[in-house]
């Protein structure tokens, strides 16, 4: 066996790295965020409650749980590429079970019958999706840049809350346009949008940020 290794040797190729600061990914995450909501709002227009400056209680609860979700599910995503011991991220738990409310909402009032809102507006949701959908992609895309730099120690759910953050932040760049309130509507079209995104980012992510 060769004695000569020489500890000191390989001290002396290392490279000092640069750490991963969170908050440039965020950063980027809020950019492009944002340049979605205007692009929305430039092309489709805004709701006509927030224009006259009397938004709806709903439209208000809304973009709240959608902005907590994909804001707290985000910052999951990048605390994943830097993995570290104790380092407890579970504030994305709590975002998820909050935006939950939609959906069983929904379920409880449809129900008892009141689905025509939701149903007869089947192209206004399906507008819905693809414009969610489609702002997702792009908020998709600093997260996935991210988690390549790192070295996230479990790419499955790397992917699966990639997807919901896109998800909901995508849903959340489509709410400043979307004129409808009914709970059976949001629950409906808003989850599917992020149901969506959830098993897409499943199924892609992993596959880009295998190290």
């Amino acid at each position: 066996m060769n004695k000569s290794f020489d500890i000191a040797a390989l001290v002396d190729d290392l490279e000092p790295v640069k750490p991963m600061r969170k908050d440039v990914p965020l950063l980027f995450l809020a950019a492009v965020t944002i340049a979605a909501t205007s692009l929305i709002i430039w092309t489709q227009g805004m709701r006509a409650d927030v224009l006259a400056g009397h938004p709806d209680e709903m439209f208000l609860i809304r973009a709240g749980v959608l902005l907590l979700l994909g804001g707290a599910t985000a910052y999951a995503v990048t605390s994943m590429a830097s993995p570290a011991v104790g380092r407890n991220q579970n504030g994305w738990q709590m975002a998820l079970a909050a935006a939950a409310v939609f959906p069983l909402a929904a379920i409880v009032v449809a129900s008892t019958g009141d689905i025509g809102p939701a149903m007869s507006a089947m192209e206004s949701g399906i507008r819905c999706m693809s414009y969610s959908l489609i702002a997702a992609i792009a908020t998709a895309v600093p997260m996935v840049v991210w988690l390549r730099k790192g070295a996230p120690s479990s790419p499955e759910r790397a992917g699966w809350l990639t997807g919901v953050a896109s998800g909901g932040l995508g849903a959340f760049a489509y709410n400043l346009h979307c004129p409808f309130n009914n709970v059976v509507y949001i629950g409906l079209w808003y989850s599917l949008s992020i149901i969506i995104c959830a098993v897409v980012g499943r199924m892609i992510v992993p596959r880009l940020i295998k190290w």
